[in-house]
């Protein structure tokens, strides 16, 4: 969370900030690429910026807006669903809402950690709620389902190994396995790193950084380790973890870039395995940056994929130029089947605008609140993040009214596809969020129920499908 100069003044949010500018669309179909056209959905999500600070003039991602734009979509009107992290990753995967707790990042600090919903029994009202299961905590019942859930028991590929429906790729996960967790990975690292848990609850110890540029009791010079299960969206659902060798399988490290003396990167691990060949490319891929590559941090534990200690947009850019050249030169990007989306958890901690008709689930009655941001800090003089940001009308620990925080600001997004995506184009109609792009690629790879809130969601439409084989 970086500061602003921005002061939010809380009221009641009108229409237009609650819906974005692409207005109300509930549960729309939009011009989808026909069945079997996209076949693979990889997805970035890096961390905390503005649409303005990332793709406004004088941004530092320059490898982003120089390199990868160009070759991609823009889609200028897409928005998280909530603050600070968590919430928004959860949202990408299984179309559950925000609830106090994933809105703290399920921290010690925010009140939880790494503990069950509870009661996490579907919502009587599944008409206001479809998906959604009531309760406080971080860590979901096996009943509810993930994309990867959706993948492995619909799979249309029978005969391939079910690590293919789906991957995580976590950066740096298991490096310090005694910190992180997870089993042994041949390539390095620990697979399904995630908290021991004891009657529904444990302890997460990633929360921070270790590294040699760190501080207090997360420096440890003969270890770099930025991996967070916050950021590690698939290790908070038993549908995933209570089953520990499918875990095992489809939640990985993610690997190594490392910069070649004459240009460019040697690559080494799983994601540049997997993507060597489609039919060893899985069908949806979600890559999780390190918190320093993500942009998270402001200065890093250990150093970003370039090698210096700047995170933020720099070290967040500095990932993409590592990576994206794998990635655009894979066999399955090269000949049209895979999606690609770079996109942000959420926007500035000031913005709480929505869009594609968000509504606040059952464990929040404002998506876009952080009871984490609302909590007295003896540190700064008891005051709290969202006073420090300049946030007014809140009182420290208490919720404020209804629809007053509605989501998780206008953060923007890239798609890339060489036949159904237009190099260089802006999507300005959009109003588009991240149920609307689980809902998307729940549509593409075939899978026939939407998960939670992708349910009332829009997919993406002509307006951003808009490349040579769509007809333009």
């Amino acid at each position: 969370m970086a500061a602003t100069g921005l002061v939010l003044s809380l009221t009641a949010a009108t229409p237009a900030a609650a819906h974005g500018p692409g207005g109300p669309r509930h549960g729309v179909d939009g011009a989808l690429p026909p069945a079997g056209a996209i076949g693979h959905v990889l997805v970035i999500d890096l961390e905390n910026e503005s649409f303005a600070s990332t793709f406004g003039p004088g941004s530092p991602a320059t490898y982003l807006n120089g390199t990868v734009l160009p070759q991609g979509e823009l889609l200028s009107n897409y928005d998280g669903v909530g603050h600070v992290s968590l919430d928004n990753y959860l949202a990408q995967i299984s179309g559950q809402a925000p609830n106090l707790l994933t809105s703290s990042d399920c921290t010690t600090a925010g009140g939880g950690a790494y503990l069950d919903v509870r009661p996490g029994t579907p919502d009587a009202d599944q008409a206001r709620y479809p998906g959604q299961v009531d309760g406080q905590g971080c860590v979901y019942p096996s009943g509810v389902a993930t994309i990867g859930d959706q993948l492995q028991s619909a799979s249309d590929l029978p005969g391939l190994p079910t690590a293919l429906a789906w991957r995580a790729y976590a950066e740096d996960m298991g490096n310090d396995p005694a910190r992180d967790g997870g089993t042994p990975d041949p390539l390095g690292g620990t697979d399904c790193a995630h908290p021991t848990q004891t009657a529904g609850a444990g302890a997460d110890d990633t929360n921070n950084a270790e590294g040699p540029n760190a501080t207090g009791a997360q420096v440890k010079s003969s270890i770099t380790d930025q991996y967070v299960d916050r950021h590690n969206p698939f290790v908070y659902f038993h549908s995933v973890t209570d089953d520990a060798a499918s875990c095992a399988r489809h939640v990985v490290p993610l690997g190594s870039a490392t910069a070649r003396p004459g240009g460019g990167y040697h690559y080494a691990g799983h994601l540049a395995q997997d993507l060597a060949g489609p039919f060893t490319t899985p069908r949806f891929a979600l890559v999780s940056p390190n918190v320093c590559d993500d942009g998270h941090d402001d200065t890093c534990a250990g150093v970003n994929a370039a090698g210096a200690t700047t995170g933020g947009l720099v070290g967040a850019d500095a990932f993409l130029k590592a990576w994206m050249p794998l990635i655009l030169n894979s066999p399955a990007y090269r000949d049209g089947s895979m999606l690609v989306m770079i996109t942000f958890d959420e926007g500035a901690v000031t913005d709480t605008a929505a869009a594609d008709d968000e509504r606040p689930g059952p464990g929040s009655a404002n998506p876009g609140y952080s009871p984490l941001l609302n909590t007295p800090i003896p540190a700064f003089g008891g005051r709290t993040y969202y006073q420090l940001l300049g946030v007014t009308g809140l009182t420290p620990g208490q919720e404020p009214p209804t629809g007053t925080m509605p989501g998780g600001g206008r953060i923007g997004a890239v798609l890339l596809n060489r036949f159904w995506i237009a190099p260089g184009s802006v999507d300005t109609t959009g109003g588009y969020n991240h149920y609307s792009a689980l809902r998307t690629f729940e549509d593409l790879l075939g899978v026939k129920q939407h998960l939670g809130f992708a349910a009332t969601a829009s997919d993406f439409g002509a307006d951003v499908f808009n490349g040579v084989a769509a007809g333009y």
